[in-house]
């Protein structure tokens, strides 16, 4: 017997399909629920589940601009579409929306407990090319510009109230920078994060602008 046989070649089954070439541009959109680390340690499991159960049900039932679902991570939600890149009012417009439902939510929740829960709501806006893929039901974002998104999750803004935008997204909205209200709640940050580009964005601070709507 001949026990240094070739080895056997496998027929190669991948589909070629597969790798037809189908990138995208397109906007994602990111709500992210601010204080959600500290809210897991200090709530009891079933009820925080709960909790976080119906303040995103909340934020998608708000979605105006016809968004898709792509995942939901815990307390993010990752809503894209293609080719469609929003205005800058479009984009604070749906922010504004989702907010009032969120903190609509969280009222009534509460009251039903009793108690007040430290929670509030931001949102990164990012535009560039994607690619999609389906495991299952499930389908699935590719590409950079999602890695980048998620990284300007973690960026250095101090508030926790507040809209961040790109500049792939105001590149050709910087008239309407001045013409949605808020342009003196606004700043410009660039910010490098590693294995990527530098990355630059402006941010809309809705905390600052609650605290000057209080103190007028």
């Amino acid at each position: 017997m001949n026990l240094l046989r070739k080895p056997i070649r496998r027929r190669n089954r991948i589909n070629s399909k597969f790798y037809e070439p189908k990138v995208y541009k397109g906007t994602l959109l990111i709500p992210d629920i601010s204080g959600f680390t500290k809210f897991v340690h200090t709530t009891d499991m079933i009820l925080g589940k709960t909790i976080i159960l119906r303040l995103l049900s909340s934020i998608i039932r708000s979605n105006n601009l016809g968004l898709q679902v792509s995942e939901i991570e815990g307390d993010a939600i990752l809503f894209y579409s293609y080719e469609k890149k929003f205005t800058v009012k479009e984009i604070l417009d749906q922010y504004e929306i989702m907010l009032e439902s969120f903190n609509h939510e969280l009222a009534l929740i509460s009251e039903e407990l009793g108690e007040e829960i430290d929670l509030t709501l931001k949102l990164i806006a990012h535009y560039g090319k994607l690619a999609d893929y389906k495991i299952g039901k499930f389908q699935k974002l590719y590409g950079e510009t999602v890695i980048e998104a998620h990284h300007l999750l973690k960026n250095k803004i101090e508030s926790h109230t507040y809209v961040l935008i790109t500049d792939e997204l105001l590149e050709d909205n910087v008239p309407a920078m001045t013409e949605n209200g808020k342009n003196s709640f606004n700043k410009q940050i660039c910010d490098k994060y590693s294995g990527l580009k530098n990355l630059c964005f402006t941010f809309f601070d809705y905390q600052a602008l609650e605290l000057q709507k209080l103190s007028a």
